[in-house]
């Protein structure tokens, strides 16, 4: 299986050419081979609604190009198209479809351009300028490009910038979301979806879709595309991916006297949450509670628990307000109040002065929360919060307890349904509910989770063997038939990674006949670049392989306090140096796959419990921090020399 994955990924990088929207959520990432699969292949019902078109509208094959007029990928498919409208002449309908993506400036104002050239019957010239070199997209070319083509440039201005040519480039996006187009070019082919200027499955596609229109018009069918996609699936729905496993583990979870509880007081399951309202990832997992809350609304209560962390300057502050709304009855109010803006305080110098500025939408009684907010009290409730929270080994957040089991991130809401799914059940047969049944399922719990990562409690076996999942996206290097594999887990701004990779180089070119290491990223959040590295350095590996992944990670780990600013400027020169091309590479970045394979990294890296980095599985026997290559050689010789035995 591992096997599998591998091949299909480095398949995929290479054919799978497209510009994407960056997304904050992995729920709505999309497994590119899922997607591709010819024995999956689907029809999907595009109305082409007032769509722009070239060629017979009773063509055989209607071809819709959901589109960005500054994405590079959308030029090598729109120059496809050129070149399949000439060879397949009267054969083909083409479609064009507006999804200026997000991150390119140009591509709204592009797309409204080329409606206010199409007001004047111009579109099909106009499109043509703007695709002749997307790297030149501006102001002055976007109304040079007008004044080229003799366009009434007030009518041009004017239209441009009117609600109506918003509406319609938004009409577009809104349709292209609804039918699961994530990046560009996407297009449909009769009703088939593919991603990416993919030229050759294309042109397959094509000639594939005019055979069967042309059955239909023999029979007479006057519209072969109507006929084709009537049945058609009316949306995309991504596929649903397996919940992590959560250990069945339970640990002796106190709920503080103190702490704010939501939910039914005689519900079958209590979750408690160890939480920090300036961390992003508990800003995410707020959408799953949130969800949670209503799926099993009198069968859950939760006990929220404060963890502001130490790199989180605002944390505490805002802790202090929950607090303070707590004393007022109106937590939970001001729980998602803090969530829900929590980008917008995040920029701000100072969160007393922002929240000050908010009083109105906030539904308490000033004064008494400003003087709340100050006072010992609300101030020794946090402290208690974080005082349970390192009585229980809790490190990190955000962590939650789900009848004591626990789950570490900002897992999918699959997962916690999973796991309260299983409690209720075990539930059922026990006779109690609400507290009473709570302490008896804990009374017998864990002290501490396990100190993994420098955690306080039980000590971790050192001969316990894990079982670390491969996804196969990971950069791999050293022998192909193993004796000994070691799973790496590193951030590429941490300077104990640094010196960890550089052993690590060492050893494995020592035992190059014997030892594969497989590189996973585990960038932590308070290292500000270190994700935007790890997206750049698995974009590499995507596009050029394990050996210029490995190439670029040396060069990352050696010139670490280089690149904490002017990052991108520094990212294009040390992709130059690998012999990488920039601009692909950054477009690689942007796309979905290469955030959920590194998402896919952290969400392991939390299913062991790791806190901190470097961390190793040698043989599945966990190393932590950065040791000596004594430790690794000795560890190394030890298998070997088992294996002869």
């Amino acid at each position: 299986m591992k096997k599998s994955l591998l091949v299909l990924s480095l398949i995929l990088a290479v054919v799978f050419a497209a510009c994407n929207k960056k997304e904050e959520s992995v729920n709505r990432d999309v497994k590119a081979q899922e997607e591709q699969d010819p024995k999956k292949e689907e029809i999907y019902n595009v109305d082409l609604g007032t769509a722009v078109f070239r060629g017979p509208q009773d063509a055989p094959v209607t071809v819709i190009n959901f589109s960005d007029f500054q994405c590079p990928f959308s030029k090598r498919s729109v120059d496809l198209m050129e070149g399949l409208l000439k060879k397949y002449n009267g054969k083909v309908r083409y479609v064009f479809k507006h999804f200026p993506l997000s991150f390119h400036k140009w591509g709204k104002p592009a797309s409204y351009a080329a409606i206010a050239a199409q007001n004047q019957g111009k579109f099909w010239e106009y499109y043509a300028k703007l695709y002749t070199d997307v790297k030149t997209i501006s102001e002055e070319t976007i109304v040079n490009y007008a004044k080229e083509l003799k366009l009434d440039m007030d009518k041009f201005n004017e239209d441009r910038i009117s609600p109506e040519t918003a509406k319609k480039v938004q009409d577009d996006i809104t349709q292209g979301s609804l039918f699961g187009v994530r990046g560009t070019p996407t297009l449909f082919i009769n009703g088939v979806r593919i991603v990416g200027a993919n030229s050759a499955k294309i042109e397959e596609t094509i000639v594939k879709q005019i055979a069967a229109g042309e059955q239909l018009k023999a029979k007479g069918v006057k519209d072969p595309y109507t006929e084709i996609v009537k049945n058609g699936k009316t949306k995309f729905i991504p596929p649903k991916r397996e919940a992590p496993a959560v250990s069945q583990d339970v640990y002796k979870v106190e709920v503080p006297s103190h702490a704010p509880v939501w939910g039914a007081e005689d519900a079958l399951v209590t979750l408690v949450l160890f939480d920090d309202f300036e961390c992003p990832f508990c800003a995410r997992l707020y959408g799953t509670y949130e969800q949670l809350k209503k799926d099993y609304e009198g069968r859950i209560r939760i006990a929220f628990v404060n963890l502001p962390l130490g790199f989180h300057k605002k944390a505490k502050d805002a802790a202090y307000a929950a607090a303070a709304a707590h004393k007022q009855g109106k937590f939970w109010e001001v729980y998602s109040f803090l969530f829900t803006r929590q980008k917008e305080w995040n920029r701000v110098a100072d969160f007393k002065e922002w929240l000050e500025s908010k009083k109105e939408e906030l539904p308490v009684e000033w004064e008494q929360f400003q003087k709340d907010m100050e006072s010992k009290a609300v101030e020794n409730i946090v402290a208690e919060d974080i005082k349970a929270a390192g009585s229980l080994g809790v490190r990190g957040t955000p962590a939650s307890f789900v009848n004591g089991r626990f789950i570490s991130g900002a897992l999918p809401v699959d997962s916690f349904k999973k796991v309260i799914d299983e409690e209720l059940k075990k539930a059922e047969g026990k006779g109690l509910k609400g507290d009473a049944l709570y302490r008896e399922i804990i009374k017998d719990g864990k002290p501490a989770v396990a100190k993994a990562n420098g955690n306080r409690g039980e000590k971790e076996d050192p001969d316990k063997i894990y079982s670390v999942k491969l996804s196969g996206n990971e950069a791999v290097k050293g022998a192909k038939d193993p004796k000994v594999t070691i799973i790496e887990f590193s951030d590429f701004q941490c300077p104990f990674c640094s010196k960890a990779f550089a052993t690590l180089e060492s050893v494995a070119g020592k035992y190059k006949n014997e030892v594969r290491v497989v590189y996973k990223n585990m960038p932590l959040g308070f290292h500000k670049e270190a994700k935007p590295a790890a997206l750049f350095a698995h974009a590499v590996k995507r596009l050029y392989g394990d050996e210029k992944f490995f190439a670029l990670a040396s060069v990352l780990y050696a010139k670490q306090g280089e690149w904490k600013t002017d990052t991108e400027e520094k990212f294009a020169g040390y992709a130059k140096e690998i012999g990488a091309d920039w601009t692909k590479v950054k477009a690689e970045m942007a796309r979905p796959e290469t955030e959920k394979a590194v998402t896919e990294d952290i969400n392991e890296a939390g299913r062991h419990n790791l806190r901190s980095v470097p961390a190793f599985f040698v043989n599945g026997k966990k190393v932590s921090g950065a040791k000596p290559a004594e430790v690794f050689e000795s560890m190394i010789e030890s298998i070997i020399k088992g294996e002869k035995k």
